[in-house]
């Protein structure tokens, strides 16, 4: 399979996103809700299974082999029709198997493909070691992937404990209930979203923002 991706397009715009909210406060659901439509094509780290069964309303086909992954998600960028397909390991999930999800991702980008493809990147800071530069094919994902139609969507837990890289290169942030009031004001640090506002946050709550402005909902099901 190739592993790099095609005709690099300075024109296109970052549409890297982050969602960043304690256990429990509707993380995935925000994902599946905001960033995510039936006619997008999806790729998906889900080292938890939580996308079996749909995923806006199309159903999400799921592998725990890398290579049949591989193989499908390159058979579908081949086309102009949404798909979701998921990574999903039977084994407990390391740094490595995420590395290679994001090495299969990155080979899938093509600057000139009338879809892009978003990449959901489920718990992220369980599977990567560092708060500083991103390292690896998602590091370089999040720093290249815009001139080749890549459009990551990283969740995790605590602004504190990912790469700043996420948080420096992302367009979209949206901010769920934090546990702690050291990780809305750290959020606050990063983001310009005032600390009052975010500690405030229920469940499904979030605040959206898209470069600096920023508005607040709640996710309905």
């Amino acid at each position: 399979m190739s592993l790099q991706p095609i005709n690099q397009n300075n024109a296109l715009n970052n549409h890297h996103a982050y969602v960043v909210g304690m256990s429990g406060c509707g993380k995935t659901s925000a994902a599946k809700k905001k960033f995510i439509k039936p006619t997008d094509q999806v790729a998906i780290f889900d080292p938890l299974k939580d996308y079996d069964g749909e995923l806006a309303g199309r159903k999400v086909r799921s592998y725990p082999n890398l290579r049949e992954f591989a193989k499908a998600l390159y058979a579908g960028r081949k086309t102009n029709q949404g798909f979701k397909i998921a990574y999903a390991p039977d084994h407990e999930t390391t740094e490595a198997d995420f590395d290679k999800f994001c090495m299969v991702v990155w080979g899938a980008g093509n600057g000139k493909h009338k879809k892009p493809l978003k990449v959901i990147c489920e718990e992220v800071a369980e599977h990567t070691n560092t708060a500083g530069k991103a390292t690896g094919y998602h590091g370089k994902i999040l720093r290249l992937g815009r001139k080749y139609g890549l459009h990551t969507v990283n969740m995790f837990q605590r602004g504190q404990e990912v790469s700043k890289t996420i948080i420096d290169n992302c367009q979209f942030a949206c901010v769920m209930m934090q546990k702690a009031d050291d990780s809305a004001r750290y959020l606050q640090q990063k983001t310009g979203i005032p600390a009052t506002e975010i500690v405030k946050l229920k469940k499904l709550e979030y605040i959206l923002q898209d470069g600096k402005e920023w508005v607040k909902g709640v996710i309905l099901w």
